[in-house]
């Protein structure tokens, strides 16, 4: 009798009483005796429903029963029904955490040596979760008598009947990709803020459900920081398999014009649509516009390498027309590609990664600029060499005009390119090869002021990309993701103690090369690029007229009319005396009889006198 004492619940619908009169139908229910076998089945019930055990056993922030708000019962019965994959984008204030920690403490108490994994990027993203199982925790008596221990490092919570919730922080910074939580076993992952997670940290994170895909769930939580990395893709394609929920704060029931007149006075237009609206919108700390990015790719469809067939059916399911792909090469020594104004660009990482050569072109037909190859250079022993090889094969193969390459690891490669050069002036490689190092400043001459500024080269470079992106003059081919998606990763990590922004330096090598043509480009061919002003040396020296007297003075005086310029007699106003009459006067000094009103005539010293004035 216990469990009628708690709550008055409806046989039927289970519907809370507090303080609520009962029907004179009702009471006569809850009069009459019930069997042990009715409450027992009563209790299942209300166990085997998180949503319904929540409101029977656990309390909200004020102390009332918790009760679950409509999109809270969506996600937990869609769980129920099997769902197994979940991205859930969530404005603030709606109470993603608070669905989250429900569903965690309902498992682990109601299932036998069960793990749930709770994966946050940050530690006090993970000690504020807890804080709140443990509030919930010490607000229940039969959890209180259940938990075993209750640990803060590393955060983990054991229940008497073996199940555990564990907290993990998986870096919002690359490097350690997600080493805390490698070798965990779960039944349940639940990843909050995903969006400030690292890749790598995401996919160790995610790797745990490979051990049994049906039975293990994945629920992955955000407010969107713009990226188009993982957690867009769950929320936005339907092929990966995740259940998408997407619920703005407006969806809580204080939602008010007071509430919204708050948020958006305290958040500028981005973070009101990324924490409010819970839309993607663009991504606050990366450098390229994410929908400038998007235009990209899929303005034209083209290729540089042949699709095989399990590349073409996923294309196919994401709506492209692979029949209309237009295929550029494959190029060879002895089918050259066609002659065409072309940049390459080599960015090199012996250790880490993959040496990236990418060549661009500028596209004549569509007056923009697109890679027209990209080759990979895998990591050994011979590293550079190889890629010399390459170079030498590439530049035979699409003669591009300059190879723009970085100097941090590449000093060997450009002497050996230069040497070659020299041997095979065909070539061209000796004056071809650009030595460029991104730490080292470039002069640029600006054409308003005219003035030489000095420049960090990488800031450049990335600059006169992202112009050339926002103004639509850069195509990208949507089947080589590695250059797009490093574009859309691409970020500002922080900026240095003398103001100058420190980028994404891991998974960007392609990215690199790439802006290295763009730089080639925007400095060996400006009046193709538009942004800047060819420097012009000038071989004759010829007198220049120029207005400067006259800009002076009307500055100073508002113009020269009155000044300088001699007035017609058509413009003459009327006089008020009307014998006023114009008269010659003769200026200057003359000699008594002489015709020369400037008074030049002999050299003799004669004595002269005063013009009439």
């Amino acid at each position: 009798m216990d469990l009628l004492l708690d709550l008055a619940f409806s046989l039927d619908s289970f519907k809370i009483r507090v303080g609520e009169p009962m029907s004179a139908a009702e009471a006569e229910v809850y009069a009459e005796p019930i069997s042990d076998e009715h409450m027992d089945e009563m209790e299942r019930n209300l166990r085997s429903d998180p949503i319904k055990w929540a409101l029977w056993k656990l309390k909200d922030p004020k102390g009332n029963p918790w009760k679950a708000r409509w999109y809270q019962r969506r996600l937990i019965r869609d769980i129920m029904k099997g769902a197994r994959r979940l991205a859930v984008r969530m404005g603030r204030r709606v109470g993603k955490t608070e669905t989250m920690v429900i569903f965690c403490l309902w498992y682990a108490f109601h299932h036998k040596n069960a793990r749930l994994v709770i994966a946050a990027p940050y530690e006090n993203q993970i000690r504020l979760i807890f804080m709140r199982i443990n509030e919930m925790i010490n607000g229940c008596e039969e959890l209180a008598d259940a938990v075993t221990s209750n640990t803060k490092n590393p955060f983990i919570i054991q229940f008497g009947n073996g199940s555990s919730i564990m907290g993990f922080t998986v870096g919002a910074t690359q490097g350690n990709a997600g080493a805390s939580i490698r070798g965990q076993r779960a039944d349940w992952i639940f990843m909050d803020e995903i969006d400030y997670m690292d890749r790598g940290g995401i996919d160790a994170t995610t790797a745990i459900a490979v051990e049994d895909p049906k039975r293990i769930g994945i629920w992955c939580s955000s407010t969107p920081t713009g990226k188009r990395d993982f957690f867009y893709e769950v929320c936005t394609n339907p092929h990966t398999g995740y259940n998408s929920y997407h619920f703005p704060s407006m969806v809580n029931p204080d939602w008010d014009e007071q509430l919204e007149g708050e948020l958006r006075a305290t958040m500028t237009e981005q973070a009101y649509i990324h924490e409010v609206m819970a839309d993607f919108g663009e991504e606050t700390v990366g450098v390229f516009s994410k929908s400038a990015v998007e235009r990209a790719k899929s303005q034209y469809l083209y290729s540089y390498r042949d699709l095989n067939l399990w590349e073409r059916s996923q294309y196919e399911k994401q709506g492209m027309a692979v029949n209309d792909i237009v295929y550029f090469g494959p190029y060879t020594k002895t089918r050259p590609a066609p002659k065409a104004i072309r940049v390459g660009g080599v960015d090199w990482d012996k250790y880490a990664n993959a040496t990236q050569i990418v060549i661009s072109e500028f596209d004549e037909l569509h007056k923009k600029f697109r890679p027209t190859i990209r080759v990979e250079i895998p990591r050994g022993d011979f590293t550079y060499d190889n890629a010399v090889q390459k170079i030498i094969e590439l530049n035979e193969i699409f003669d591009p005009k300059f190879w723009y390459i970085d100097a941090g690891h590449g000093e060997y490669q450009i002497e050996m390119l230069h040497k070659y050069g020299l041997d095979h002036p065909e070539s061209g490689l000796l004056k071809k090869v650009k030595r460029v190092h991104f730490s080292q400043a470039i002069e640029i001459r600006d054409p308003g002021t005219r003035e030489v500024e000095k420049k960090d080269a990488k800031n450049f470079m990335i600059n006169q990309t992202s112009i050339l992106l926002d103004r639509d003059q850069i195509i990208l081919s949507p089947f080589d993701d590695m250059i797009w998606k490093q574009m859309m990763d691409y970020q500002v990590i922080r900026i240095s103690q003398n103001g100058k922004p420190v980028y994404t330096s891991e998974n960007e090598h392609a990215l690199d090369a790439f802006m290295l043509t763009i730089m080639g480009f925007t400095l060996e061919f400006p009046d193709i690029t538009k942004i800047l002003e060819e420097i012009r040396v000038t071989r004759k020296a010829l007198p220049v007229k120029h207005n400067q007297e006259k800009k002076l003075t009307e500055k100073v005086f508002g113009g020269n009319r009155d000044v300088y310029i001699p007035i017609k007699r058509a413009e003459r106003e009327a006089k008020d005396n009307p014998a006023w009459h114009w008269n010659s006067v003769p200026l200057g000094y003359s000699k008594s009889g002489a015709s020369n009103p400037w008074g030049r005539g002999s050299t003799a010293a004669k004595p002269s006198k005063r013009a009439r004035f």
